[in-house]
């Protein structure tokens, strides 16, 4: 299980992420051109508040894996402490 979780292919939700984002860059580029001034404005604004929603939700799933393995390694710890030593 672990080994698939770190397969580097996989990881960041790629290829599937790369492609997302190539979308979004095009789609936004193409509706760049088609806005006025004021649009463009606008458009702006949207994608910075994706951006930063993006990144709250990173900033989160990280916290959260973070804290999951930390209790993870207190169990292990605390499993290890209570076995029998081994005295081979």
């Amino acid at each position: 299980m672990i080994e698939h979780l770190l397969e580097y292919e996989k990881r960041f939700g790629e290829p599937e992420y790369s492609r997302a984002t190539a979308e979004i860059l095009r789609v936004s580029e193409a509706l760049a051109h088609r806005l006025d001034t004021e649009g463009a404005a606008w458009l702006e604004k949207l994608s910075e508040s994706y951006i930063r929603r993006e990144q709250a939700i990173m900033e989160g799933a990280f916290r959260e894996g973070f804290c999951r393995a930390a209790l993870l390694a207190a169990d292990v710890l605390a499993y290890r402490a209570e076995q029998p030593e081994d005295n081979n």
